[in-house]
């Protein structure tokens, strides 16, 4: 069997989109051949039309979108039409789509060839869209609901989203983008000591984390606010990040009076940048609702605090309450726009020991269980035929 994995950006640059990596990794292992095609809108990158890159078939097709709202409206059916014939030029036996955006193109592909096709819905693409136009936005929504009357199987990162496709009839499962127990370090205390004074920590410091690529929603603002009002001991760890936002979360923790408060370890590769979250003592995910996807969808970095155990302070959003409060235990809710909600539960964590270590052995014990990735890799096996042996 022959699948195509199509994205709407390249598989393996700036860094492996998690989710279809580990779909590919899957079926390889199963004996399917597997073909990726990624569109490229940078006309400028150096990446190979085509190529052959850990097992994987890489076709690659550069073509930059029209920047004006009526040209893109009027345009996208025939780049959707473009994309459909490069899939099926690949002779896919199955069609794996993720996100919104390339899946006209996956559903024209699988009416030609006659073969199913799969929808990862890693976001809700309408409300991104709508946060750039409302038109669009609207337009997005009304797409996907007649689309996914083609589709055989629905992935989604939300309980919420995934009722909504039940609602329009389709079988849909949630699918956590969690890191496998093997990626998560188990750092001894005296290697979590020498990588704290590798960064300038003092033995006493606390250190509160922001983990992650520093995009959208994060309240920089506020936590540096709350922050900086702290007892000195108290420090802000910026664990990875985009060099544009790392730039961004800098000023304004500079103009809040926290910058010397911070570190900042700039962009790491993944099982370095797992290795720092693991010596926190507490991660934030505090996010204003400013999309559907932040309300809804639960960040990667939770997981990645959860397989570390590291208690949180969260947001009082549905997905990320249902699983760090709710289900697992390990967490505190704060106030988005609040400076002295987030210093309290910061400071309710600080003075107890023993509920972080609680909450630490929660944290642990819920991941293994439930949302690391051997186990949801359990539920996309049970979900459809392509995941499964023979």
């Amino acid at each position: 069997m022959r699948v195509c994995i199509v994205l709407h950006a390249d598989l393996f640059e700036p860094w492996p989109i998690a989710r279809a990596m580990r779909e590919a990794v899957l079926l390889k292992r199963l004996g399917r051949e597997v073909a990726v095609l990624s569109w490229i809108k940078d006309m400028s990158s150096p990446l190979p039309s085509r190529e052959v890159k850990d097992g994987l078939e890489v076709r690659r097709v550069k073509f930059e979108p029209p920047v004006r709202a009526m040209a893109r409206a009027i345009g996208y059916r025939g780049i959707m039409k473009m994309f459909a014939r490069e899939i099926a030029a690949l002779r896919p036996d199955a069609i794996l789509c993720h996100d919104l955006e390339m899946l006209w193109a996956a559903v024209m592909a699988g009416r030609l060839l006659k073969v199913p096709v799969l929808y990862h819905a890693h976001e809700d693409w309408p409300a991104m869209v709508s946060q750039r136009s409302k038109i669009e936005g609207f337009a997005f929504r009304f797409l996907e609901k007649r689309l996914v009357k083609r589709v055989d199987y629905i992935y989604t990162a939300s309980e919420n989203f995934a009722e909504k496709y039940r609602d329009w009839g389709r079988p849909a499962v949630v699918q956590y983008g969690s890191k496998a127990l093997a990626d998560i370090p188990r750092l001894t205390s005296e290697e979590k000591a020498a990588l704290r004074a590798r960064w300038g920590f003092a033995e006493g410091d606390f250190l509160v984390g922001v983990a992650g690529s520093l995009g959208k929603g994060w309240a920089i603002p506020v936590i540096a606010d709350a922050v900086a009002t702290m007892p000195g001991n108290v420090k802000l760890f910026f664990v990875g990040g985009f060099p544009d936002k790392i730039a961004e979360a800098k000023a304004v923790v500079e103009q809040k009076g926290a910058g010397t408060k911070c570190v900042f370890t700039g962009p790491l590769k993944t099982p370095e940048y797992l290795r720092n979250v693991a010596i926190l003592d507490i991660g934030l995910a505090v996010f204003e609702p400013w999309s559907a996807n932040l309300v809804y969808v639960t960040p990667l970095k939770l997981f990645d605090y959860m397989g570390s155990g590291v208690p949180v302070v969260i947001s009082d959003f549905p997905a990320m309450r249902k699983i760090a409060i709710d289900s697992c235990g390990f967490g505190v809710i704060a106030r988005h726009d609040d400076p002295a909600s987030i210093r309290a539960a910061i400071d309710d964590l600080r003075s107890n020991r023993t509920r972080r270590e609680e909450m630490a052995a929660a944290a642990r014990r819920c991941f293994e269980q439930t949302y690391c990735w051997d186990r949801q890799m359990e539920l996309l096996q049970a979900s459809h035929p392509i995941f499964r042996s023979g």
